[in-house]
């Protein structure tokens, strides 16, 4: 048998609504019993269960979505976590199952492999004096909202005033998720390990308002002036909370880092071009 690290204890998660996971989490959780590492194991959905086990490493069988879930719930008490996935690549699902069992004792042994990325602590001050706090890996986005008409939101960063967008809303975005919602509305790709804030307006009604990248100390405070009634805070396309006329949100680095485990046989550049078809005849 393998010579498995003794402080790692490794929790397993898998989305059941994706196509083939449960094949794989029982094949899986077996091997990761049989090697004396596994602590716990879901495939209902209670991603809960992660902190109650208190793991040293996660495995997340599904897709990018459930990956960012289950960093949504660790919250504070981030560790390194394996994406596995079991169709397309995607930029954070970075194993196939059998590369996984190929490279399973580097993973748990080489720190080296761990990527640590900027995660955004965002703060939603309501207009009745109530707060909110979530944290998010890919963006934190104010979007406009039914019915869809265009929001007035002014942006403040470190206590200056810097601008007020009038438009569909505003993307603040980490390196991470740069190449999420923040490329489609033509912001700047990031290296995911790079610091820094990026914040995109969303079809701003003025063609001076461009994407800026800001450090990752900035303190970002955005003020909704105008708003619609479907206006939210959309965190990672997941967490969404209300954002009514005269509330104030406030978005800078979180304490803690997301820790995604890269595949070794693949670089994030590779990743990338093979995503986005880079230097690809798409003409044939």
């Amino acid at each position: 048998m393998t010579s498995i690290h003794p402080t790692r204890r490794v929790f397993l998660i898998g989305n059941a609504g994706k196509p083939q996971v449960r094949a794989a989490f029982d094949r899986l959780s077996k091997w990761l019993d049989g090697l004396g590492v596994l602590i716990g194991s879901d495939l209902s959905g209670d991603i809960e269960m992660i902190n109650k086990a208190h793991p040293d490493l996660v495995i997340v069988l599904g897709g990018d979505g459930t990956i960012l879930s289950t960093g949504h719930a660790m919250m504070d008490r981030q560790v390194p976590i394996v994406g596995v996935n079991l169709g397309k690549l995607g930029f954070l699902a970075d194993f196939t199952v059998d590369e996984l069992q190929q490279h399973f004792e580097q993973i748990i042994r080489d720190d080296k492999l761990v990527s640590r990325r900027m995660m955004l602590e965002v703060v939603v001050a309501e207009p009745g004096g109530g707060t909110w706090r979530g944290i998010a890996l890919n963006d934190c986005v104010l979007r406009a909202g039914t019915p869809f008409r265009t929001v007035g939101l002014s942006v403040e960063v470190n206590g200056e005033p810097v601008t007020t967008i009038v438009g569909d809303g505003l993307i603040l975005s980490t390196p991470t998720g740069s190449t999420a919602h923040n490329m489609s509305c033509g912001g700047p790709i990031l290296q995911p390990e790079a610091d820094a804030i990026i914040m995109t307006p969303m079809a701003p009604h003025t063609l001076s308002h461009r994407p800026v990248v800001l450090r990752a100390d900035s303190r970002v405070e955005v003020a909704a002036r105008e708003t619609n009634e479907g206006t939210a805070a959309v965190l990672d396309g997941q967490i969404i909370r209300s954002v009514p006329a005269g509330t104030r949100v406030l978005v800078r680095a979180a304490r803690e880092q997301f820790q995604h485990v890269r595949n070794p046989d693949r670089s994030g550049w590779q990743t990338l071009v093979n995503k986005l078809k880079w230097g690809q005849n798409l003409v044939e």
